[in-house]
């Protein structure tokens, strides 16, 4: 009986373990499965650390990389910006300073002077026509046909370098036209379709007086491509070349000072080195001067202490008496 107990006992386990579910290979979940020897284990953590270093060095690659990049977009940035100040030095400069632009006193003397030209040969004119007609002096029609007679040959400018020519006043204002004409399209030229004046505009640390409220406000008109709008006037002009004349300026200071840094950096100095230099050569001066001065004090003390001095003191003082003494008054 106990046998026949045992035997659906032991079939029972044995369908258990039959029926018993795959367990997953997961290490350290299952302990009672897995069991690793201390070689593994160093492996493992190897393995773990080999793929640390590898994230490791992947990220400081990519920092590199970025440091590279970062670098080289300066370098650009920095070629681009001194191309651009090197472009100061070759601006036509002559025409934006309107120095050959005809004066309103030029244009308004010529202006007379073409009124005048006509009222003297329509004078002349009339007066010779009526002497041909024996209202006046046959003389009078002859010097009136002189003059008339020069005075159409002064009608072209240069004919008669004396009076005025009758062309004068026109060409005046046609090379008005023309130099505003060459102005706004070299304006044009320069800006192009970026803008110039603003991508300059960095100078200002090399020149304060590009800080101007104008200079700022021409400047953006650069950047938000308005600028033409704006070149109505002889004055915006103006202040168009005085804008890039500051530059110019700047532009200068800038590659003195890039010479400068570049000499200090061949030499393996610094400015702070410069400048400690500078403070021991002023802390030079000083002591000098304080050596000198504690020189000299030293110097008129022994002179004072000095027994020719002592000696003379005496006679001094005798001699100042007597000067100082009044002569007696005579008894009568």
């Amino acid at each position: 009986m106990d046998e026949n107990n045992l035997n659906p006992v032991d079939d029972g386990d044995q369908n258990n373990e039959e029926n018993k579910p795959d367990l997953p290979d997961v290490p350290g979940v299952y302990p009672g499965q897995h069991k690793y020897t201390a070689e593994d284990i160093a492996e493992k953590e190897a393995a773990a650390e080999r793929e640390q270093l590898k994230a490791q060095w992947e990220a400081q690659q990519v920092v590199n990389k970025q440091e590279e990049r970062r670098k080289a977009e300066e370098a650009r940035l920095k070629a681009e910006r001194e191309a651009l100040y090197k472009d100061l030095e070759n601006l036509d400069y002559d025409l934006l300073s309107l120095s050959e632009y005809p004066s309103d006193f030029e244009v308004e003397s010529a202006r007379r002077a073409r009124m005048g030209w006509f009222f003297g040969l329509g004078v002349a004119v009339f007066l010779f026509t009526s002497s041909l007609l024996n209202l006046v002096h046959s003389w009078v029609g002859g010097i009136a046909g002189g003059v008339a007679f020069v005075l159409w040959l002064s009608h072209g400018t240069g004919m008669l370098t004396i009076l005025p020519g009758l062309s004068k006043y026109p060409e005046l204002l046609a090379k008005r036209r023309r130099i505003k004409n060459q102005v706004t399209e070299y304006i044009q030229k320069t800006e192009s379709k970026r803008g110039y004046i603003h991508r300059v505009y960095p100078l200002v640390h090399h020149n304060p007086r590009l800080r101007a409220r104008k200079f700022r406000r021409i400047a953006l008109m650069s950047k938000e491509h308005t600028i033409m709008g704006h070149m109505k006037t002889l004055q915006d002009v103006a202040l168009y070349h005085e804008y890039l004349e500051e530059a110019k300026k700047a532009a200068q200071e800038y590659f003195l000072k890039e010479a400068e840094d570049k000499l200090l950096e061949e030499h393996g100095l610094s400015d702070d080195d410069v400048e400690n230099l500078e403070k021991d050569l002023d802390e030079g001066k000083d002591t000098e001067a304080d050596e000198d001065k504690k020189k000299m004090t030293s110097e008129s003390t022994q002179q004072s202490q000095s027994p020719e001095s002592q000696n003379e003191r005496p006679l001094q003082a005798a001699q100042d008496g007597k000067l100082n003494q009044t002569p007696p008054t005579e008894q009568g």
